[in-house]
């Protein structure tokens, strides 16, 4: 199980849970977080970050990034949506929708690393089997992941125990009640 450290954003008005840092000293490679967003603004500019945000818990957020072209990319997320993947390089604001809300953020420093933030919804019972996952966060509902049993926020961190690389053999991922399961896939790049 993960345990969260809250920080302050980088543009200081928010903070964020701290759910994984690779590595946890220095400059991260990829960080995993639970941010509480309660108003409307902009995003912290991070140059060089890859970022998936999900909407963990609310009713959702307008994410709207500045493209090079002038034109802006926006995204309404709600807890039905898929991950948005966008660079931090981008100007970035939200609108959050109706009341507080709780994201879930990836952030992958380019020339570090690749991830996929991917949202999965399972059904009291079901089983699914993930072939070398970093992490896996209960976003609501209950499962076990391994020996691990996770409620809402609750993680599994994954990557120190995966076997070896040419190993295949799966993780498994059970629900114990319906439940909504982020999985989240990184890959360090090696120098």
């Amino acid at each position: 199980m993960a345990e969260h450290t809250v920080e302050p954003w980088a543009n200081g008005l928010g903070s964020t849970a701290v759910i994984a840092r690779v590595p946890d000293i220095g400059t991260w490679s990829w960080r995993l977080s639970l941010a509480d967003v309660v108003a409307d603004g902009p995003f912290s500019s991070l140059p060089g970050i890859d970022r998936w945000i999900a909407v963990a818990r609310g009713s959702g957020m307008e994410l709207r990034v500045e493209s090079p072209d002038g034109r802006d990319d926006v995204n309404v997320l709600d807890e039905s949506s898929d991950p948005v993947l966008f660079s931090g390089d981008r100007p970035a604001h939200c609108r959050v929708l109706d009341g507080p809300l709780v994201d879930l953020n990836l952030m992958i420093r380019r020339g570090l690393a690749h991830g996929v933030l991917d949202v999965v919804r399972l059904g009291s019972g079901d089983v699914r089997r993930l072939v070398h996952p970093t992490a896996v966060v209960v976003l609501s509902g209950a499962a076990e992941v391994g020996v691990h049993t996770l409620a809402p926020f609750d993680a599994a961190l994954l990557e120190e125990s995966l076997p070896d690389a040419g190993d295949q053999t799966p993780w498994v991922v059970r629900a114990i009640e319906s439940s909504r399961v982020a999985i989240v896939t990184v890959t360090t790049i090696s120098p």
